[in-house]
């Protein structure tokens, strides 16, 4: 309770600060988009609505909190106190709904943007159901530590165990997975600590301040597959199989069920890789990406891992749960995250809920402001908290790939403004336009690939991006409706002039904590790039 509601403290504080920044940018108009639903989880029924709800008033939009209902408790609380510190119940309100209802909210033409936090097939029925309105969803997680025998074992175990059964498994960024190095692997020693650091954990009743796992349901996962074995097996403490002891599972293989699947609650499968670049291939292999943990202390190995694996939250040297607002920005990549790869508790996650143009009659001249931002918001990796013994890195990283879609209505002039843009952010971009609006003599100055093509190819190719680009939100539903089928987002917003606002559509942000002490001990510390 007491780590939520500072959460939840730490949101109504940043959001409206970060938005602030926003707000004082000279050149653009700032536009609330209306109304925001807010569709919450069980598993923080505090912090993450609290923080929805900020995100969206602090744009001047009206939210609908729709909460798990068994949160609603907590939930009619904290909204309470939101009413009682002054924000209008017209602004703020809470419905609980049962499926249909709930289906009727994500389809309504009132509500302007989703945020989620939930299970991936959850997002995309939404997204599907209603593939024009803008949806940001945190989404679930396969998330592995992967230790390489040049790890520290003793601290290794202890943070797996903590990330991996700590609040019995039920946080999205909890580790199931854990890809060992063969030398570890096979080492009886680390086996046995490992055992005895999962069956010394306290379960029981979440009543008993003393438990630290408590209940749960989780079933399929604790079949045995060809060559799988206990290490730890399940054990349940009740009749009705809802209270799980911690379980290890040894000898799991890429493929198998418990190695591909999100399981929420307590079990770790343990697999044995030959070297670090063989555990990277796997982890990036797996369709979630929200966090990621590497136990080493060899230097190399630790910037060879940062700079491969695809997620969203990294981490050296300690658990792989427990980010905090600013400190460490939350949101995946792949199918942990909806939307525009903006995270949550970062600078830029307000922006996502607000309409923002150009002044009218702006002089900006968007080529020396795009340079400027990017040179001063986007090149560099930075910690914002300079915090003694554990750097919290915070950065941007480029798209794959992204093609801009033009339409006849379109001016050339925005087409330039996204080409330099994407240039600027080291995003290759192509662009793709109708047969008869001919753009070749135009654009080809850009040094983008061109492609004349009818909608019905370029619908094709879409899954060939990592995003899509528009000049405007007017543009065909064919092309939201397939977006929603292949999990794709489109940046549909009309591009500006003020590079800190544009150049955010052109690439994806990560966080890395990196814990560089050693049991207290700081010989050295690291660069933050």
């Amino acid at each position: 309770g007491d780590v939520e509601v500072s959460e939840g403290i730490d949101y109504a504080r940043f959001y409206t600060t970060s938005m602030k920044q926003f707000a004082e940018l000279p050149d653009v108009d700032i536009a609330p988009k209306g109304t925001i639903l807010v569709i919450s989880p069980w598993n923080f029924p505090c912090a993450i609505p609290i923080g929805g709800i900020v995100a969206g008033l602090a744009g001047g939009n009206t939210v609908i909190l729709k909460p798990a209902t068994v949160a609603a408790p907590v939930a009619w609380l904290f909204a309470k106190a939101f009413w009682d510190a002054g924000v209008p119940k017209e602004a703020l309100q809470v419905i609980i709904t049962d499926r249909e209802a709930l289906k009727v909210l994500t389809t309504a033409p009132a509500v302007k943007h989703i945020i989620l936090t939930g299970g991936t097939d959850t997002a995309q029925n939404i997204a599907r159901s209603n593939p024009a309105t803008p949806l940001s969803a945190e989404t679930g997680g396969k998330n592995a530590i992967i230790l390489t025998a040049s790890g520290d074992r003793d601290h290794a175990i202890m943070n797996i165990v903590a990330s991996a059964f700590g609040n019995a498994g039920q946080k999205c960024s909890a580790c199931s997975l854990l890809l060992v190095e063969r030398s570890v692997y096979e080492d009886k020693n680390f086996q046995d600590k490992l055992k005895d650091a999962a069956t010394s954990m306290k379960v029981g009743s979440v009543w008993n301040p003393g438990n630290v796992v408590g209940p749960n349901k989780l079933l399929k996962a604790l079949e045995l597959e060809k060559g799988e074995s206990w290490l730890v097996p399940p054990r349940f403490l009740d009749k009705h199989k809802y209270v799980l002891a911690p379980t290890v599972k040894w000898g799991v293989r890429p493929g198998n069920y418990s190695f591909r699947t999100e399981l929420f609650g307590p079990m770790l499968s343990v697999v044995c890789i030959e070297n670090l670049q063989q555990g990277i291939d796997l982890v990036n292999s797996l369709e979630y990406g929200l966090t990621s943990g590497l136990q080493s202390l060899d230097e190399g190995e630790q910037k060879l891992w940062k700079d491969s694996i695809m997620a969203g939250n990294l981490y050296i040297n300690r658990g792989i749960t427990g980010a905090i607002v600013n400190r460490q920005p939350f949101g995946g990549m792949k199918l942990s995250a909806f939307g525009g790869g903006v995270k949550a508790g970062g600078p830029n996650y307000c922006a996502c809920f607000v309409n923002i143009a150009d002044k009218p009659g702006s002089t900006t001249d968007y080529t020396q402001s795009y340079v400027k931002a990017y040179e001063q918001e986007f090149a560099h990796a930075r910690d914002v908290n300079n915090l003694y013994g554990e750097q919290n890195a915070f950065r941007y990283l480029p798209l794959k790939n992204m093609v801009l879609r033009l339409f006849p209505g379109d001016n050339n002039e925005d087409a330039k403004m996204i080409a330099l843009a994407a240039r600027i952010c080291h995003t290759p971009l192509s662009i793709s336009f109708e047969p008869g609006d001919d753009r070749t003599a135009a654009l080809a100055s850009l040094g983008c690939p061109l492609k004349e093509e009818a909608l019905a190819g370029f619908l094709k190719s879409m899954k060939n991006y990592e995003r899509i680009r528009t000049c405007g939100a007017d543009i065909p539903m064919e092309m939201y409706e397939e977006a929603a089928r292949i999990d794709k987002y489109i940046a549909t917003a009309k591009p500006v002039k003020d590079g800190r606002v544009e150049l955010i559509h052109y690439i994806k942000e990560q966080s890395i904590s990196f814990e560089y002490h050693r049991y207290g001990s700081i010989l050295e510390v690291p660069s933050v790039e």
